[in-house]
């Protein structure tokens, strides 16, 4: 299956903002704590936030197993004082295809619980750390 993305709002151009963070969706809790510290980082530098939500469809499925639309929909709840692109990408495996969908020059926010063991959210950040990207992780 290639990589695909669905983007769900009109993106503006990409040379108006010079600082791409992007905010992979986890939970709508997680993704707003996350989406408020990308604001505050990227107050004052012309940044745009890509939120970013990964739909694993396991093989064999030819399709996803959520309906685009509510996919859509959900996203759809989010709202940023910077510029707010969103994304669906439809991926086999979360991690690889989420940093194939990556800048070299991205910032990912994460936020995650506090918890005395590493969280799946910790886990992530640490992969993507190790890929190369820069992350920055929040604790809601």
């Amino acid at each position: 299956m290639k990589l695909r993305t669905l983007a769900t709002e009109a993106a503006p151009e990409r040379h108006a903002a010079e600082l791409d963070l992007v905010v992979p969706f986890t939970t709508t809790e997680l993704t707003r704590a996350a989406l408020k510290a990308a604001e505050i980082l990227g107050d004052g530098l012309r940044g745009s936030i890509r939120l970013l939500k990964v739909q694993v469809v396991p093989f064999p499925m030819r399709q996803s197993p959520v309906h685009l639309g509510f996919l859509k929909k959900e996203l759809g709840l989010f709202q940023s004082t910077l510029p707010l692109r969103t994304h669906i990408l439809l991926a086999r495996e979360y991690v690889p295809d989420l940093t194939r969908a990556l800048n070299h020059d991205s910032i990912v926010i994460l936020a995650t619980w506090r918890r005395p063991w590493r969280t799946r959210t910790e886990s992530l950040a640490r992969s993507l750390r190790s890929a190369g990207h820069r992350v920055v992780l929040v604790h809601a």
